[in-house]
């Protein structure tokens, strides 16, 4: 029973493969023994994380990130260790109670089921319910085929209220949880819940694995509710699991054609989403109602390396070019842009004309500096000098407010952007550099100004700060420590987690008062804990009590190092030692300093015999 805890940590790795695991949130690809992607932790721009299934462990090559399966749910989803233990119990099919969960009805896990369910009850609704006669029949008006919703699990909520309220209750299913996953509210006024989706064809917003984070609900058209000033389209609010800022609608259906086509294509509507893949063109994603961002950007890459953003002809306009092309500029990206003929949107577009001009625009996609260049050029063909002085001002002022790539392959990037603009516009890159830097100043100014307010706050919390730290305070033993451990600290913990059996050992001779380091003090206390109460001092019942990434990463890896000794008696025998001349050094100075100042014969004697054993010096002292 001791171990149970444990044993059941154990079966839940066993379980998920590392390599199934982390190819779930992102591709991977075959690199001889291991696999290699984009790192997620980090702004990665060239496959930096290593996948090891015969170790079971990943690795960051660039941002240093290291762990197992645990540490990378824990890492990636933001969650404590219990929680991604959970999260992948619940993947492998594992019983809760066998893990020991003390609270059903919290954490991301969930969360989770309860967006699961609802979502299972929207669709159900959909395809089965008299309820949503006039939802099936806006569908069938949009030619939206019913192999295509149920592959995307489209539902529909009802006009009434308190529909998913009352379907909860029937079902047992706690309201408090719909209420934190964003589905139904409290009343203002009264007791009770109400529904936050009405009268509304819902789109499960899914992560790349395929689970429901949130939804997305586009109203009826004629409902009452836009006559009380709903809008068209309503998200689920945020919460722990959903960020429309960061999220993609139909990723986990995309993410697999990217791998054929080379790129992903960014459009604005679920519909948009939902008729390119019914015509075979399953590379399309798009955002929650907001324009494409740096995190999206992170996120899609993890797929493919080149980004194509739709407009509708008349809809792109300034602005959606301008924030491209500022991606384009300040990320390794190959971001393209798409406009459509005729000025129809991706589903009229399919449906009125087949997938053939639609793929078209896709593959005849210019860069975002290429299309900004031809906007800003089309404008001054009768402008004269002065049109074209527009032109280039027009554009180098975009470039400078984008964030400026660091290292050399940002400045690789920036060179080749001015070369091009120079040869477009027939003017010497030295000239366009000096005009890029006085609008990068004139923009910092601007931007320096709106800020001085704020750097003030900040320089006197930091004072604050260092007033505090100077009256003794300082991190709490959760927060990273500056500076390293001892070596001879780091040998410890080294050796006993790649051999918790030696653990008695080292507990028989030495107290955790005795690290200095509070991390590592904090490892050594959980592992004697664990010990004392007569369970195996291993990683696994460890990480537990530390749930603490940080810690866990520093464990995995020294552990790693640890099991590379293969004579960790004799390793833990000179690490102990080392710790017995340790505590001696200062008594010894301190006899050292007596024996100097001693002027009695006898005393002098004393004195010298006990610095000539160290281990009796110890033991006396002790």
């Amino acid at each position: 029973m001791a171990d149970d805890r444990a044993d059941v940590i154990r079966q839940v790795k066993e379980a998920n493969d590392i390599v199934d695991v982390v190819g779930s949130y992102l591709s991977l690809r075959p690199a001889g023994r291991t696999f290699k992607g984009l790192c997620p932790f980090h702004e990665d721009t060239r496959p930096s994380l290593d996948v090891d299934p015969q170790r079971q462990r990943y690795r960051c090559w660039s941002c240093n990130k290291f762990g197992d399966v645990i540490t990378f749910v824990q890492e990636h989803d933001r969650v404590s260790f219990k929680e991604a233990l959970e999260l992948l119990a619940r993947r492998a099919g594992i019983s809760l109670e066998k893990i020991g969960s003390s609270q059903p009805n919290s954490g991301r896990a969930f969360m989770l089921d309860t967006l699961r369910w609802a979502a299972e009850q929207f669709q159900k609704c959909l395809l089965d319910s008299p309820l949503a006669e006039a939802a099936r029949r806006y569908l069938g008006e949009r030619k939206l085929a019913g192999d295509t919703l149920r592959r995307f699990g489209v539902g529909f909520a009802p006009p009434a209220g308190d529909w998913l309220v009352r379907l909860a209750q029937n079902q047992r299913i706690g309201l408090e949880s719909l209420e934190k996953v964003g589905l139904i509210a409290k009343r203002q006024e009264g007791e009770g819940y109400y529904d936050r989706f009405r009268d509304r064809v819902i789109f499960p917003i899914r992560d790349v694995r395929g689970q429901p984070l949130g939804f997305g609900g586009r109203i009826l058209p004629g409902s009452p509710q836009i006559a009380r000033g709903a809008p068209k389209y309503y998200n689920s609010a945020e919460t722990e699991v959903f960020s429309k800022s960061e999220l993609l609608y139909g990723l986990d259906q995309a993410r697999a054609a990217s791998d054929k086509t080379g790129y992903l294509a960014v459009v604005e509507g679920y519909t948009d989403v939902l008729m390119a893949h019914q015509f075979g063109i399953g590379q399309v994603v798009a955002t929650m109602g907001t324009a494409l961002n740096a995190r999206h950007v992170q996120r899609l890459r993890r797929f493919a390396e080149r980004i194509v953003l739709v407009f509708d002809a008349d809809a792109g306009g300034d602005t959606g070019v301008d924030r491209a092309l500022q991606i384009f500029a300040s990320q390794e990206v190959d971001l393209r842009i798409a406009t459509l003929p005729e000025g129809k949107d991706p589903c009229d577009l399919l449906v009125d004309s087949g997938a053939a001009p639609f793929q078209q625009a896709l593959t005849d996609a210019l860069d975002a500096l290429e299309f900004k260049l031809q906007q800003a050029v089309s404008r001054s063909v009768d402008g004269g000098i002065e049109g074209r002085r527009r032109a280039v001002d027009e554009v180098l002022g975009v470039i400078a407010l984008a964030p400026e790539m660091p290292g050399q392959s940002g400045a690789i990037k920036h060179q080749l952007i001015v070369s091009r603009i120079a040869q477009r516009l027939a003017l010497k890159e030295g000239v366009l550099w000096a005009r890029l830097e006085e609008l990068r100043r004139a923009a910092g100014n601007r931007k320096l100004a709106g800020e001085a307010a704020h750097v003030a706050q900040v320089a006197s919390a930091a004072r604050s700060a260092g007033a505090r730290d100077a009256n003794g305070g300082g991190n709490s033993p959760d927060e990273p420590r500056q500076a390293p451990a001892p070596p001879v600290e780091r040998d410890l913990l080294q050796v006993l987690l790649a051999e918790p059996e030696l653990v008695p050992h080292a507990k028989a001779e030495l107290a955790p008062d005795q690290i200095s380091h509070p991390g590592l003090r904090r490892m050594l206390e959980g592992m004697y804990d664990l010990h004392a109460a007569g369970k195996c001092a291993d990683l696994d019942n460890l990480r537990p009590l530390l749930d603490n990434p940080r810690l866990t990463e520093l464990a995995l890896r020294w552990q790693e190092i640890g099991r590379m000794n293969d004579n960790r008696s004799a390793w833990l025998a000179r690490v102990l030692e080392e710790f017995r001349k340790r505590r001696v050094r200062p008594i010894v100075r301190e006899l050292h300093n007596r024996l100097q100042a001693a002027t009695d014969h006898d005393k002098a004697v004393e004195l010298l015999r006990r610095l000539q054993n160290p281990t009796e010096v110890l033991d006396g002292e002790d």
